[in-house]
């Protein structure tokens, strides 16, 4: 039975609006500072595995950033960060790199490290 009241409201197909108006606004997407951003990408110890110029970071675990994200955009360098495993640099392993700065960077961290990674 309640698979059955479960299954009743899915598969409508059908655009539905608002019954009564609709107050409130919807979340801006965060606006990365890269100068804010150097400092999460110190914070968080980026640098002790990426060779990256912007932060005068040397590390070799982790792929050279200045080579790995030259010509790439905003929403690679996210996903780079959020998913790690989701494109492997050649002559890396997965599961390196920590899967969790998805959640424990806040959204203004993470826009604010793509930020800086993009314009370094």
């Amino acid at each position: 039975m309640f698979g059955a009241l479960l299954l009743a409201g899915c598969g409508g197909e059908k655009t539905v609006s608002p019954t009564g108006s609709v107050e409130g606004t919807l979340p801006k997407a965060a606006v990365g500072n890269a100068a804010a951003g150097k400092k999460v990408f110190t914070d968080n110890g980026c640098g002790g595995c990426h060779t990256f110029k912007a932060a005068g970071t040397n590390g070799k675990v982790g792929p050279n950033l200045d080579e790995a994200l030259k010509a790439k955009d905003a929403d690679f360098v996210k996903t780079s960060i959020t998913d790690p495993n989701a494109e492997i640099a050649s002559g890396f392993q997965p599961n390196v790199m920590p899967q969790n700065y998805g959640s424990q960077l806040s959204a203004q961290e993470l826009a604010d490290l793509v930020a800086f990674l993009t314009k370094g």
